[in-house]
């Protein structure tokens, strides 16, 4: 019995395994290639990914160079508005922000970025446009501090409204080439598709819970915003919320500036984002100036006394003690070295504080006036 079963198995064995064999190798040899060609095209997908994505993460680095170089360039050129063609970048969303008195421009989702802790940048948030203009305005407190650089898409437009004619006029004349109108009231404005939506209201009409004009209503929050000026230099933010206004910032942020044409101060305030962008890169400002009066006044000036370029000019006018020209700069009751001395006091507590900036205003105005005495009585300037 077991002769015959070992016979039949061994004849089995010799003629059935060698089809499921021969099948068997088939399968493997095609689970194989699949695996092998899944293996292969995995390898040239992820490398062309990869290759994609550093090629990406350069031009996005080249793009924010460029930009860099272009907003540099843009920021010491006085006065000056450039028209940029950003066609090319019409794909990218650009960002600015500011935070603890340090910018940062870049692209959106891109790691290629940017940060500059010296020079006041007010911006949108956020800019996809193919046109970008560029404005670079002087800040003066009393004398130059620094130009600030406004960026400003083709894609937000301008409605300006309000009883301050003479403001009005000012801007409108000064701001051809971007996109602005002036409006009688709320109602009279007329939204285009795909743009956003700035009002400037120069006359209080927008407050708290206020209704957005219906026709703004369909318009996506973040598309619509405005800022108001009210009296005693001040300004409000504003973005809407649903059918509402919605304020930004808690207390009113003060436009620290004197009268005088193109307050660059005021202006920032229109084109800045936010009241947290505005109030960053004043701070910056606030810094510079800090910093410039110890050069018109040496370390001394913060003890109350003469260093650097006034304690040249009484110097240099003390060979005659009833000369005017050393009367203005330290001895009448109001005189350069006191007026400049409470700059510098002003200064740090504004950057501070901000309720301490009307001392600010003061001091600077009370410099002005004296320097200005200094000039047509001495032909001689302390900056």
């Amino acid at each position: 019995m077991s002769r015959k079963i070992s016979g039949k198995s061994s004849h089995f064995v010799r003629d059935l395994p060698i089809g499921r064999k021969a099948q068997m190798e088939v399968t493997f040899n095609w689970v194989y290639i699949l695996i092998a060609g899944t293996v292969i095209l995995l390898f040239f997908v992820g490398l062309v990914t990869r290759q994609k994505a550093i090629s990406e993460e350069r031009l996005s680095g080249e793009v924010v160079e460029v930009m860099s170089s272009i907003l540099a360039g843009a920021g010491v050129s006085e006065k000056t508005k450039n028209f940029i063609d950003a066609s090319g970048l019409a794909d990218y969303t650009l960002y600015f922000q500011c935070i603890d008195g340090v910018s940062e421009f870049g692209i959106k989702d891109r790691p290629a970025r940017t940060q500059n802790s010296i020079d006041a940048i007010f911006a949108p948030h956020e800019i996809q446009s193919s046109r970008i203009v560029t404005w670079s305005l002087p800040y003066g407190m009393p004398f130059k501090v620094m130009d600030f650089l406004l960026v400003i898409p083709s894609t937000i437009k301008y409605y300006v409204m309000g009883n301050d004619a003479e403001f009005v006029n000012e801007f409108l004349n000064s701001t051809e080439g971007i996109e602005r109108i002036y409006v009688s009231g709320l109602q009279q404005i007329e939204p285009e598709e795909n743009l956003q939506v700035r009002i400037i209201d120069t006359s209080g009409t927008i407050i708290p819970g206020s209704s957005v004009p219906a026709q703004l209503q369909s318009f996506e929050d973040a598309e619509v915003s405005a800022v108001v000026f009210t009296g005693a230099n001040q300004v409000d933010f504003y973005q809407k919320q649903g059918s509402s206004w919605q304020k930004l910032n808690l207390e009113s942020v003060r436009v620290i500036s004197l009268p005088g044409e193109k307050d660059a101060a005021k202006y920032a305030a229109i084109f800045a984002a936010d009241d947290q962008m505005y109030w960053c890169n004043m701070g910056k400002t606030f810094r510079r100036l800090e910093l410039l009066t110890k050069v018109y006044g040496g370390e001394e000036i913060a003890f109350g006394e003469a260093g650097g370029k006034i304690g040249e000019l009484i110097k240099y006018y003390e060979v005659d003690s009833s000369s005017e020209c050393l009367g203005h700069l330290a001895q009448y009751n109001d005189n350069a070295l006191d007026a400049l001395t409470k700059l510098s006091h002003a200064t740090t507590a504004c950057r501070l504080q901000q309720d301490s900036c009307v001392d600010l205003i003061v001091a600077a105005d009370q410099l002005k006036i004296i320097n200005d005495k200094l000039r047509i009585s001495c032909s001689v300037s302390l900056y």
